[in-house]
């Protein structure tokens, strides 16, 4: 499976000390380059840095399509608009996406995509965690932002 993901979702679980949630079901993910800036550069000594820096399965690339990716940046972040190029360059089934312009693009073009707690749900669902709501907890106490009805659909779901 090639999944590719945002910066977002990186961040989010590095805040909560989740990443290896990622290599345990996905066992490689790609990122483009913008988002390792974000995470790894723009964000030098911030959770994620240097764990996505030193990270073997996670595999970054560069967007070959720099037109798309322009076109793309009239209504969304750089970071968002090469994971949306690469995941289409690499034929990926799914992307890590969180932030409601990107996903809604994603879905527009045709693509599967999860975002961080849809994440915890499979992560529940797989046996590698016990919880859902300690995770979304957590993320809120870390300043993540994520909206009340979303924790409540997924709460729901997850039947907690």
């Amino acid at each position: 499976m090639i999944v590719v993901s945002n910066s977002t979702i990186l961040i989010g679980l590095a805040k909560i000390g989740k990443l290896d949630l990622l290599k345990e079901i996905f066992s490689k993910v790609f990122i483009p380059e913008e988002v390792f800036k974000e995470v790894v550069e723009m964000g030098k000594d911030k959770p994620g840095s240097k764990f996505t820096k030193e990270a073997a399965w996670i595999k970054t690339r560069r967007v070959k399509d720099n037109t798309q990716v322009s076109f793309l940046l009239g209504s969304l972040e750089k970071g968002e608009a090469e994971a949306l190029v690469l995941a289409r360059e690499l034929g990926a089934d799914l992307i890590l996406l969180d932030k409601e312009k990107a996903r809604k693009s994603a879905v527009i073009a045709g693509f599967e995509i999860m975002g961080l707690l849809g994440l915890f749900m499979l992560a529940k669902n797989l046996g590698l965690i016990d919880e859902v709501r300690p995770l979304v907890d957590e993320l809120r106490m870390k300043k993540f932002r994520v909206s009340d009805r979303i924790v409540s659909e997924t709460l729901k779901r997850a039947a907690e």
